[in-house]
This record gives structure tokens, C-alpha cells and sequence, in this order.
């Protein structure tokens, strides 16, 4: 790379503000959504600029829970089985415990209140394997954003330039055209891209728009502690990922483990408790070490180094809008969520997921424009939806607390509270049974199977086909998998000679559609072609049947026969995403007619004779 990374531009057509640099794409953010978009955007063909305001990625540990949807995602593109190599075994990620210390030998420490198994772990593992070739895990945002980084910067497509801030942009009927300074050197370049995808955190692009933020938060403190220290002997076990304190005392906080190694082996945790409001905190080093060992009631003379502290104010808040014009919110941008449910960093990637098949398909002229209006109908529901799960895990605790016995602002009731609760009398014996029952309701944030695979696109680029959408588990944790227009391809597990793919392995990273058909796959491979040539995309056709040799793959357990939707001689149409767009049940009189107007209509042009077909 050159002292100048921004290079001179083209002379720009009239009535276009000069520019030093031209893409197609400006990326403005490098955290994990910004560097996931970047990722797709290279494999949808886009060529485009990442600017982020930081030296480096990230040191905070803050996001770290993946779950099953966003390792599909990064099945798709490659990344998963370097996140695996790295990641939480699920063995050590499969329970989440509650107790009222870490440690202490008090008769109130180191009781443990709860223990449920969580994100495919224990009783939870058949579904969760059923449902998705991508088991959940937990990699630290610190750990997973080089990792991301280093894909993005083997991709050809992408520039990634780092301590680069945008300082102000505009658009017009053409395009942005932004203002990008150098941090290290304070030189400015102007780019001008096609589109603008800001990743920034919702530090400036929202407000720089006025869209408002809808929702609430931000009323209170959290501290958050990077540190490393030798748990062992007092973490509640192997299994365990992350350990809510709940003291008698009336103080909250949860330690998360944050690896490299994992399970009782891990070096590195993350604290996190709440400071009242009015309350001071001293964030110096010895300070913060001294908190921690008094929040979890370690002994004075265990090392505790202090690796980073952070606060942050949580919010419940989405954008009214995730479009400008030519200007695109996602991640943080777009909303932002409690701690609960660990939904934010993986509404971001599938955010991204979203958009940029769709920038792809319009850059390279396949698309009309119109498809871009599509990611706003399609993601700020189901953001606010996932919003609004966090929000219900986080008011959830406030049952859990009062069943326990805490009084707010009256520690002597509140410690009286948790003295009866954990007594060796009936009262007691009845509170604990009580709290139990409580408890349990919390497997809406642990347990939350369908909220993490079930969100589907009613509208948008979809052709509804009439059918009514599944049953809904209240409790968000019974996933139904359908090929309903809209929802998430269903993942069954196939053969295609010797080796054993998913369903959603069919679908390539590089933009493509795939039409998966029955064994009697002959009139929708016409079809296909033709809607290819007329279109200009590429649609494979992938015929399944239910034995070796009838077809290109073979349902291997049956599980694709039980869900496919559609008869031997149907088809579907699935979007570069992995959504399915179009379902025929049966092949019409004219397929290859009823397969082009659903392309096109996917693809947003207006009619056939707009699109040429």
C-alpha cells in the first residue's frame, strides 16, 4: 500500500463534487457488523472502502455469545471453523448458573440458587442439533473481530483502512460523497460512493440524518471488567459459561468466562455489575482489582490483573428508519439492546448478511434499485422484535429478585430475605420451591431457540404464496422449520455421494439464487436457464430425492421430506441469504413464466418489459 491510501479518482461527470476516490460501497464502522459486511460485500462481487475511526479492532470483551444463525452465516462464508478452532466448545458453554458469591465461606456464600442448561446444551441439545448444522458459541467481541478482520483483508474486493474517520458526508440523486481524515496524519480525502453502509455504532450517521431512536434506556451505569485470574477453584463447574451473583447483600453482577482456554481452564473473565445512580466509581486499576474480589468474595491475596474497564449506559432502542436514500443503517447504527438474550451482535451480522446480496445485485445492475427499500421492511421488525425480547428478559429479573427476597433500598430485609430462603425450614424449603419455578421462566434469554432462527420477512423480497405462517411458541424456544416465502431455508442434512451437506450449504456465498427441486427436476432446469440468461444472476438447480441416485442429493434422514413443502416435481426459489423467496408446490402450466416473475418481482423490477423478459 501507498504513503496514500486513497487514490486519485476520475474526473468526475458534471454537476458530481470532486472526489479524490471512487467506489461503489463506503463501509463506515470496522467492529463486527462493519467487518462482516465487508466480508459479503467482497463475495457479492462489490468493491468497497471500510473506514473505522479506531487504531485497531476492538480490546473489550463485550459481545460474545454466536448464535446458531450467524455461525450458519459464517458457515456460508468460511469463517465458522476458524471461529470454532477458537470459540467455547459447547461442552463448556452449556450451562448458565445463579449463586450468591463466587466464593467466601460466610453461611450465605457460594450458595448456588439456579442452574439451567443453556444454548444447546444438556436437555436442550436435540433441537437445537435438529435445527442447524452451526452450534452456538461464545467468542469474545476482542477475539472475534481480528479474526474478522483477517478475512476481510484477504478478500480482493475490500480496502480496510483503519484510524480513518468519515467526518461529515452528503448525498445527492447519485450518490454520497464523504469527507475521510487520517487520524495518524490529519489529512483529508473526499470519496464518493454509489451507497453508504454505516456500521458506526450509531456514533454520527443516524444523528447526522435525524432519524430518530425509538425506545428507552440509558438510565443506569454498567461497569464492565476485562481481567484475568485463577477461578478454578471456585467456578461451578466445566460446563458452565457465565454465573450470575445475586448477593444477599442486594448486589447484581454476572461473570462471564472469556477464554483463550475455556470451562475451568480459562484465564481471562468479564465482569459486569451496575453502578446505582449517584454512586461514584473509582475506575483506577487497584481499585476495580479490589472490586472485583469484593463482588465475588475472593480472597485478598488472589491476583486479579486488571486487563481493561469500560461503561457503557444499555439501551432499548431502534432506528424509525434503516434507510436515507442511499444511506443504509446496521448493527449498533440501527439498535441497540440490553445485555440479554445476547441479540445484538447477531441482529448486526444477519443485518449485514441482509443488505449486502441485495448491494451486490443492484451494483452490478441485476437489480433494479427498488430491491435496496427492501432491507428496511425486511430488518427493522425483526430488530425491534428482538429489542423487545432483551427488554422482556431484563424485566423478567425483576420477578426473579423479588421471589428471592430482595427489597430495593432496604438491605437489612433483603439479607432477612435470603436468610429464610436458604434455611433448612419449611418456609424455606417452600421459597426455594417457589424460586425454582421462577427460575425456569428465565429460558426465555437461555433457551431461545425460535427467536434465534424463526424471525422470517412477511414483505420484502419474498413472494408470499398465501400459506399461514407456523405456530408460535410463546416462550420463544420451540423452533417450527417451514419453506413458507420468508423464512430461513430449513436445514436437513443430505448426501451427495459420499459427503453429507445441509440443505443451506446448497447456497453459495458468492450471491447466487438456488432453485431446489424434487427428482423430477427436468422442466424447472429449463426454467432456471432461462430466468438466468434474462436476469443476468445465477440460478443453480439442486434436485433432491429421497434415495441414492434419483437425484443430485438424497435426503439422508428424511428430515427434508418432512419439511420441504412442495411435491417431487416442486421447486424453490432461495435468496443469496438463505431465505426462501418463491414456493411452488407443483409446476404451473408455464413454470419458466412463474419462476421469471418471481425473480423479477425478488429483484425489484416493475414488470417484464422493464426487466426485459
Amino acid at each position: 500500500m501507498t504513503d496514500d491510501p486513497i487514490a486519485p479518482a476520475a474526473r468526475p461527470a458534471p454537476g458530481v463534487p470532486a472526489c479524490d476516490r471512487e467506489v461503489p460501497v463506503l463501509v463506515v464502522g470496522g467492529g463486527g457488523c462493519g467487518l462482516a459486511a465487508s466480508v459479503f460485500l467482497s463475495d457479492a462481487g462489490v468493491d468497497h472502502l471500510l473506514v473505522e475511526r479506531r487504531e485497531s479492532t476492538s480490546v473489550l470483551p463485550r459481545a460474545h455469545y454466536l448464535n446458531q444463525r450467524t455461525m450458519e452465516i459464517f458457515r456460508q462464508y468460511g469463517i465458522a471453523d476458524d471461529v470454532y478452532r477458537i470459540s467455547a466448545p459447547l461442552a463448556h458453554m452449556s450451562e448458565i448458573v445463579w449463586t450468591t458469591s463466587l466464593a467466601g465461606d460466610g453461611p450465605l456464600d457460594a450458595r448456588e440458587l439456579h442452574r439451567m442448561d443453556a444454548f444447546g446444551g444438556g436437555g436442550t441439545a436435540g433441537p437445537y442439533a435438529a435445527d442447524s448444522p452451526g452450534p452456538s458459541t461464545n467468542l469474545p467481541q476482542h477475539r472475534l473481530e481480528p479474526l474478522l478482520r483477517r478475512h476481510a483483508e484477504r478478500r480482493e474486493r475490500a480496502e480496510l483502512l483503519f484510524h480513518h474517520e468519515m467526518t461529515e458526508f452528503t448525498q445527492d440523486e447519485t450518490g454520497v460523497t464523504a469527507l475521510i481524515t487520517d487520524r495518524s496524519t490529519g489529512r483529508t480525502s473526499t470519496v464518493r460512493a454509489r451507497y453508504l453502509l454505516g456500521a458506526d455504532g450509531g456514533r454520527s450517521i443516524g444523528r447526522s440524518l435525524s432519524i430518530p431512536m425509538d425506545g428507552a434506556g440509558g438510565g443506569f451505569t454498567i461497569i464492565s471488567v476485562h481481567f484475568s485470574a485463577d477461578l478454578s477453584r471456585w467456578w461451578p463447574g466445566d460446563s458452565v459459561l457465565m454465573t450470575h451473583i445475586i448477593s444477599p447483600q442486594g448486589e447484581v453482577s454476572v461473570v462471564v468466562a472469556t477464554g483463550p482456554e475455556w470451562g475451568l481452564a480459562s484465564d481471562e473473565w468479564a465482569l459486569h455489575f451496575r453502578v446505582h445512580p449517584g454512586a461514584e466509581v473509582d475506575l483506577g486499576t487497584e481499585a476495580i482489582a479490589a472490586r472485583v474480589r469484593e463482588l465475588l468474595k475472593l480472597p485478598a491475596e488472589l491476583d486479579v490483573l486488571v486487563r481493561h474497564v469500560s461503561e457503557y449506559r444499555p439501551e432499548a432502542v431502534v432506528a424509525r428508519s434503516f434507510q436515507d436514500r442511499r444511506v443504509f443503517l446496521a448493527g449498533d447504527a440501527a439498535h441497540r439492546q440490553p445485555p440479554a438474550a445476547g441479540g445484538g451482535l447477531n441482529t448486526a451480522v444477519q443485518d449485514a448478511h441482509n443488505i449486502a446480496w441485495k448491494l451486490g445485485a443492484v451494483v452490478s445492475g441485476r437489480a433494479e434499485p427498488a430491491l435496496l427499500d427492501t432491507y428496511e421492511a425486511e430488518r427493522l421488525p425483526v430488530a425491534t422484535r428482538n429489542v423487545r425480547w432483551a427488554m422482556a428478559c431484563l424485566r423478567n429479573y425483576g420477578v426473579l429478585f423479588a421471589s428471592l427476597g430482595m427489597v430495593p433500598g432496604q438491605p437489612e430485609a433483603t439479607l432477612a430475605g435470603f436468610g429464610e430462603l436458604l434455611s433448612d425450614s419449611p418456609m424455606g424449603e417452600t421459597r426455594r420451591t417457589v424460586t425454582r419455578e421462577v427460575f425456569a421462566t428465565q429460558r426465555i434469554e437461555y433457551q431461545a431457540h425460535d427467536i434465534e432462527l424463526g424471525h422470517s420477512y412477511p414483505s420484502g423480497a419474498v413472494v408470499p404464496d398465501g400459506t399461514p405462517p407456523p405456530p408460535r411458541d410463546p416462550l420463544g424456544a420451540v423452533h417450527h422449520p417451514v419453506t413458507r416465502p420468508g423464512h430461513r431455508l430449513p436445514h436437513a442434512w443430505l448426501r451427495h455421494g459420499d459427503t453429507r451437506v445441509s440443505t443451506l450449504d446448497l447456497v453459495g456465498r458468492h450471491a447466487g439464487f438456488v432453485l431446489i427441486t424434487g427428482p423430477l427436476s427436468e422442466v424447472w432446469e429449463v426454467a432456471a436457464k432461462k430466468a438466468a440468461d434474462t436476469y443476468g444472476v445465477a440460478v443453480t438447480v439442486v434436485s433432491v430425492g429421497n434415495a441414492p441416485g434419483t437425484a443430485d442429493h438424497w435426503d439422508d434422514e428424511g428430515t427434508w421430506a418432512a419439511v420441504r413443502g412442495t411435491e417431487d416435481d416442486g421447486a424453490l426459489l432461495v435468496r443469496p441469504d438463505q431465505h426462501v423467496a418463491w414456493r411452488a408446490e407443483r409446476p404451473g402450466p408455464q413454470p419458466d413464466r412463474d419462476l421469471g416473475g418471481a425473480l423479477r418481482r425478488v429483484l425489484g423490477h416493475p414488470d417484464a418489459t422493464a426487466a426485459g423478459g
